[in-house]
């Protein structure tokens, strides 16, 4: 019943149980129970070579801890490769005239991808469309509550320059900013409500002609130039100075305590010379704004996107951002939260596979129970020959009826040891060890009765056997 890799085979042991059942059925037809019982003995063997042919096949019960093993460890490693290896790209969304360069990969785990829009309410509208991952809104431009936002810690400076023949800002008629719904004329329009000329303005939006074309004209009727740009930007200072030359000044934009109520402006004092001071411009000192800019990120960005956006826009800064966290507090706690799942996720795929393994067990009980059953029915029927005392007639037969049940113990307790060498599985069953240890212990007994009645045992005497009647007489 060996192969050449020293494995039971199932072949023999059902040629075995079938041939004991037709000599049972020949030699000892007086005996239908032992015949039952070799009949279920090859049967049951005939059911384990059953199964084994079912376990060959790609899909199956038995199959489930392997593959969920692999696949899990699959998750696992992919889960792994994405939180400590894969470097993440951020879509940024950003004014083409923004002065924030974005030009740069921070780390090795975090890259940013800009995209050019016209202005902040565009980046914000790509945003809400889940186009973009972030978005640079300029302040004026009302940002929903639920989006996390960080507030740059460089600040845009409000200008406001009046034609010479405007003398107070609520005579303006015709402004002159930058694109339409934009920041700059977002902010345009609050100043306007302030100023009380909000239905009667009209918006030239023709910054972008000011700043890039020389050639082209201020239109005489255009009263005032309101926009929110980077002092730093050398246009800028051209811009202003072709504004001067036209016949504009620079003033100052003091909204008073309205200005408190609106968040986005800080009250600023520009300096004499500020932006030019070789050409004194401006020529004395100016209250105006500086208006604050937002980067805005999706609700499902994650720890260590958003922190690498809070080192973006400010890489010396360590303060606390709107979701309460420090940037590097965000990077430990990202590290500690991520080692911990992944720990995690090991005890829950090492209980799964025990579960699943508990499973399969249980697939194989019945059959275990089947094999203890028919060791209980050859216990039964072993009992009933007592071959000791008996008469020689009948002493051969019993000799070979016991001889038949070693035999059927035998092949039981091979079928129990075929099952856990076809699933290894199952050697944490305690049945395994069970079947074969009862086998083997009535087999031992049955073999010590054989012997037993191949011993010719001399009879005591009469006087001996029965002393108790003699006394009493």
């Amino acid at each position: 019943m060996l192969a050449s890799r020293a494995m039971l085979r199932i072949e023999p042991i059902i040629r075995q149980a079938e041939e004991i059942a037709t000599r049972v059925e020949t030699q000892m037809p007086t005996h239908p129970g032992l015949l039952r019982t070799a009949r279920m003995t090859a049967k049951a063997a005939r059911d384990a070579e059953a199964l084994h042919k079912r376990m060959k096949r790609l899909f199956g019960l038995h199959r489930l801890p392997a593959g969920f093993l692999l696949l899990a460890t699959g998750v696992l490693l992919c889960w792994a490769y994405w939180h400590f290896l894969h470097t993440s790209t951020v879509v940024v969304a950003i004014s083409e005239s923004d002065a924030v360069d974005l030009g740069q990969q921070l780390g090795q785990r975090v890259q940013f991808v800009q995209v050019k829009t016209t202005g902040s309410r565009e980046s914000l509208a790509r945003l809400q469309r889940r186009e973009v991952d972030m978005a640079f809104v300029q302040g004026g431009i009302a940002i929903p509550p639920e989006l996390p936002r960080i507030e740059l810690p460089d600040q845009e400076v409000l200008l406001l320059l009046l034609r010479s023949r405007i003398e107070h800002p609520w005579d303006i008629r015709t402004v002159l900013t930058s694109s339409e719904g934009q920041g700059s004329h977002a902010v345009a329009q609050h100043f306007a409500k302030h100023w009380g000329i909000e239905g009667s303005v009209r918006y030239v939006h023709e910054w972008k002609a000011l700043v890039g074309n020389p050639a082209w004209q201020i239109p005489q009727d255009v009263d005032a130039v309101l926009v929110v740009k980077d002092p730093l930007d050398r246009r800028i200072v051209a811009a202003v100075h072709r504004l001067l030359d036209n016949g504009f000044r620079m003033v100052s934009a003091d909204l008073g305590a309205a200005g408190f109520g609106l968040a986005f402006l800080t009250p600023v004092q520009l300096t004499a010379g500020y932006f030019d001071p070789a050409a004194a411009i401006p020529p004395e000192p100016l209250s105006t704004y500086a208006v604050k800019t937002y980067l805005a990120a999706r609700t499902d960005l994650s720890p260590r996107q958003f922190a690498a956006a809070r080192r973006l826009v400010d890489p010396s800064a360590n303060v606390m951002d709107t979701r309460g966290t420090m940037s590097s507090i965000d990077e430990a706690s990202e590290l500690l939260q991520g080692v911990e799942a992944f720990l995690g996720i090991l005890v829950y795929i090492g209980l799964a596979v025990i579960a699943l393994l508990g499973v399969d067990v249980m697939l194989y009980r019945a059959r275990f129970h089947e094999l203890n059953s028919l060791i209980s029915l050859v216990s039964m029927h072993q009992a009933s020959k007592d071959v000791l005392g008996s008469d020689p007639a009948s002493k051969a037969s019993d000799i070979a009826y016991l001889r038949y049940c070693s035999d059927l113990l035998g092949l039981i307790s091979a079928i129990t040891g075929y099952y856990a060498q076809e699933n290894s599985s199952l050697m944490y069953n305690k049945l395994l060890e069970v079947i074969p240890q009862r086998a083997d212990s009535l087999k031992l007994n049955i073999q010590i009765k054989i012997l037993h009645a191949l011993v010719d045992v001399p009879h005591l005497p009469q006087a001996a056997e029965e002393p108790s009647s003699s006394v009493s007489e």
